[in-house]
């Protein structure tokens, strides 16, 4: 009886550290994936305000043309 009861002890510890290193080994690749989606997530941060940056500069272009329409409109209702 003690023998087999040691025998059973012996299982359930080798299942347990079975279960232990798969566990391991399912946190190395999910720290591994999360690692991979920080550095994705810094780089659409920086591309994002790259994006709004140029996004800005071209709406400021556009105020200026805007303008310049304008004021050549006054003038030529001027000249009329």
């Amino acid at each position: 009886m003690p023998l087999e009861f040691i025998n059973e002890l012996e299982n359930k510890v080798d299942k347990l550290i079975d279960s232990l290193q798969k566990a391991r080994n399912e946190n190395k690749e999910i720290n591994s994936r999360i690692q991979q989606l920080e550095q994705e997530n810094s780089t659409l941060k920086n591309e994002s305000e790259s994006i709004k940056d140029d996004s800005l500069n071209s709406r400021a272009q556009l105020d200026t043309v805007a303008q310049k329409i304008k004021e050549v409109i006054t003038k030529l209702e001027t000249v009329e």
